[in-house]
């Protein structure tokens, strides 16, 4: 490892470390530094790219909850298939991007709160998505909300799952980085 000029490694080189001893690394492009901390510059851009995804997945999931396809004289709910693929796709992304998972729970939190003037009457009296049309409940609407809010969080779930399987185990240095 070679130091830099301040007298510490410089980025992207490799650490040489004893047998059993933990590796830290210099921060990556998450912002994420060796302790396992971000900047609050990295905190915040993670938030801010969680709202530019929120918004986009406002605006399509609402414009496109309605969309049904007939096949064989069944009516397919596509445009919520695509609305939860779509959030888990987006969900995926931040948590990709960014490399935590503050971003994932901005994007659960705060699509609810986006979607609320979709849900209400607009100043021109007409509804995108009304609870009731003709005596009839409208469940796509309610689906589509608990897709935006729920498929973040349950994406953290399976990420948080996954990530405790591939967790190295306690042990001696012969079993470090070994998968269980």
């Amino acid at each position: 490892m070679t130091p830099g000029p301040s007298g510490r490694a410089t980025p992207g080189t490799p650490v040489r470390t004893a047998p059993g001893t933990p590796v830290r690394t210099a921060p990556g492009a998450s912002g994420r530094t060796a302790s396992g901390t971000a900047s609050i510059a990295a905190r915040i851009s993670q938030v801010v790219a969680a709202i530019v995804v929120a918004v986009v997945s406002v605006l399509l999931l609402v414009t496109m909850h309605r969309l049904q396809l007939t096949v064989a004289g069944v009516d397919l709910p596509v445009g919520l298939v695509f609305g939860a693929v779509f959030q888990f796709a987006a969900s995926t992304f931040l948590w990709a991007a960014t490399g935590a998972r503050l971003p994932v729970v901005v994007l659960g939190c705060i699509w609810g709160l986006m979607v609320l003037p979709f849900a209400g009457t607009s100043p021109g009296g007409g509804v995108l998505m009304p609870a009731v049309i003709a005596q009839k409940a409208q469940i796509s609407g309610w689906i589509v909300q608990g897709i935006g809010i729920v498929v973040p969080f349950v994406f953290l779930g399976i990420q948080h799952l996954a990530s405790r399987r591939t967790r190295p185990t306690g042990g001696s240095a012969g079993s470090v980085g070994r998968r269980v």
